[in-house]
């Protein structure tokens, strides 16, 4: 499931970004790559360190080669997840269960990413966690800090560490006035603090430790602006909401679906063992996951953990093993079927990766040595432009939506629709090229201007790469500008 292809787009640009800072030795601060007014934006380095690892993989694999690291991740978080749900459960059966459960969740993400290293911290958080619950070991929480520092510097998902600390400290602090009838005295709430204080301790510590990061506290504002912009949510399909009619019924959402299903079965049926913890785990995670689709990754290493902690106990027999483990072989030679056959839950094999990646042909064309200018592309399209071909070719926009704002990536969809916004674009700025998907063609094709002094230089089945042939088309002066419009692209 995840042994696939590079299909993500941004991969690209994080390993350019990544080349960057090692020849260099320091971090971007601005956008550098665009040819517009934008290029002076903000860059928000919050994925550095990945684009480092990103660059080294591609200077000794190549990024064709990346299904090795994307499936050594995907090993990575299956064994830490079933040496975490089989300590839980004090039984290795249900530990394989529970972690190929959670990957099945999470394959829809299976791909070369800094959230790949996100998930990894967050299974060995939830080892830290879990661990003290069960040894009451306090040194055993330091490891928090480390895994908080590098949480930060890899992926926006690092608020989620303090946030899991907190839960457990609220839920060890009910659980112990629960155990107390409810009727507690002050003396009795403050043994329950005493108990809760260390988890409360280690969520402010990794609050704290989250700031050594190039952004510092600037960071924690990021991560919260990035996930309510409207822009955002409309336009990229992963910040899109998880019920939304376009994601209900395809394979990854009825995973997420069949698995909260399981989970809350779980829960009823050992609800006995219970505890404060659970309940907020699976209720907090559970409403994340409604929230935004990109969301749902993360519950599967939480619920399913949950799930082995309540079936301790259960099936010790070693008969009744016998027949989880020969399930779990069952299930396994299935799976492997299904995938062999019809690929993950997004369609992905070993050996070939839905994605926008540039065809042979088109990166063969892209390194000629004439191809020099300024490039209005698609979205998606700037960031394998900028690896392939920067400086010589510069992209209008990359898939940094954050730090090129909701104004100015409205604009960029706006100029699809409006041929004298975008004659003066292209006037504007000497544009050269076009480089959008098939879709954008079909809108662009019956504007005058794109006729008179456009010509189609290649096209395949996933874009098409459009020269200007004439010189630019100037807009009379009556006729609005694109900076006229107000949509100038500042930072959010």
């Amino acid at each position: 499931m995840t042994f696939v292809p590079l299909g993500s787009n941004d991969v690209w640009l994080q390993a350019k970004i990544g080349e960057i800072i090692v020849t260099t030795g320091s971090i971007p601060t601005r956008l550098l790559f665009p040819f517009a007014w934008i290029q002076s934006n903000r860059f928000n380095a919050h994925e550095w360190l990945p684009s480092i690892v990103f660059h080294l993989v591609d200077r000794t694999l190549g990024l064709n080669q990346t299904n090795y690291v994307t499936g050594g991740f995907g090993l990575l978080l299956f064994g830490g997840t079933a040496a975490l749900a089989k300590r839980l459960a004090d039984n290795l059966a249900i530990g394989l269960m529970a972690a190929g459960a959670a990957m099945v969740v999470a394959n829809y993400r299976s791909d070369l990413r800094p959230e790949l290293f996100g998930l990894v911290l967050m299974v060995a958080l939830l080892h830290v966690l879990w661990g003290y619950q069960q040894s009451r070991r306090r040194r055993r929480l330091l490891w928090s800090i480390p895994i908080a520092v590098l949480w930060a510097n890899c992926h926006g998902s690092f608020v989620l560490g303090p946030v899991l600390a907190a839960l457990f400290f609220v839920g060890e602090l009910v659980e112990s006035l629960r155990g107390s009838g409810w009727s507690v005295s002050w003396r009795q709430f403050v043994d329950g603090l005493r108990a809760a204080l260390p988890y409360g301790a280690a969520a402010f510590g990794m609050t704290l430790a989250s700031l050594v990061n190039p952004l510092g506290a600037e960071l924690l504002r990021f991560a919260v602006a990035l996930s309510s912009s409207e822009v955002t949510r409309a336009y990229i399909d992963e910040w899109k909401p998880t019920l939304s009619p376009e994601f209900i019924g395809r394979p990854f959402f009825v995973a997420f679906a069949v698995a909260a299903l399981v989970s809350l079965a779980v829960a009823l049926a050992r609800r006995r063992r219970l505890t404060a913890t659970d309940v907020l785990l699976l209720v907090a995670f559970g409403a994340l996951a409604l929230q935004r689709i990109r969301f749902m990754v993360f519950f599967g290493f939480v619920a399913f953990p949950v799930c082995a902690r309540l079936l301790h106990g259960a099936w010790q027999a070693r008969k009744a093993e016998r027949v989880l483990f020969g399930t779990i072989a069952a299930v396994s030679a299935i799976g492997i079927a299904v995938v062999v056959r019809f690929g993950n839950m997004m369609g992905a094999y070993p050996y070939a990766s839905p994605s926008y990646n540039f065809t042979e042909p088109m990166i063969r064309l892209l390194a000629r040595p004439e191809m020099q200018g300024n490039v209005f592309n698609s979205y998606a399209l700037g960031a394998e432009l900028i690896y392939r071909a920067y400086p010589r070719l510069r992209p209008s926009i990359d898939s940094r939506i954050d730090s090129y704002g909701d104004q100015y990536f409205l604009l960029q969809d706006q100029l699809l629709r409006d041929e004298y916004l975008l004659d003066e674009f292209i006037a504007d700025f000497d544009i050269r090229y076009m480089l959008i998907y098939w879709r954008e063609f079909e809108q662009l094709k019956k504007m005058e201007s794109l006729q008179k002094n456009w010509k189609l230089e290649f096209a395949d089945h996933k874009m098409v790469l459009l020269r200007r042939s004439g010189p630019p088309v100037r807009l009379p002066p009556s006729a609005p500008t694109p900076r006229q419009t107000g949509l100038r692209g500042s930072h959010p």
